[in-house]
Formats: structure tokens, C-alpha cells, sequence
């Protein structure tokens, strides 16, 4: 495992909820980030 694995895995166990926004492209992806997501998830139908 990865260190960026274990940290994500570690996201799942608390103490907090996971909030797992799910980005359509780069532009949302940045938002959630500015906004603070820890993790951000990715679309199956997304545009570049």
C-alpha cells in the first residue's frame, strides 16, 4: 500500500465523515479543493 493509499483508506475511518464531492472536470475539481475537500472523487462521464 501506497502512502497516498493509506492515507485515503485513513479518510474512511474518521473521526469525521468522508465528504467525497464528485468533480465534472478540472474547473469543479478546483473548487472543491479551494473549499477545502480532502479527497475529491471523479466522473465516469466528465469533459476534459
Amino acid at each position: 500500500m501506497s502512502k497516498l493509499d493509506k492515507v485515503f483508506a485513513d479518510l474512511h475511518k474518521g473521526p469525521s465523515i468522508l465528504n467525497l464531492p464528485n468533480a465534472w472536470d478540472a474547473g469543479s475539481a478546483r473548487i472543491f479543493e479551494a473549499q477545502g475537500a480532502k479527497a475529491i472523487a471523479t466522473t465516469g462521464a466528465g469533459v476534459v
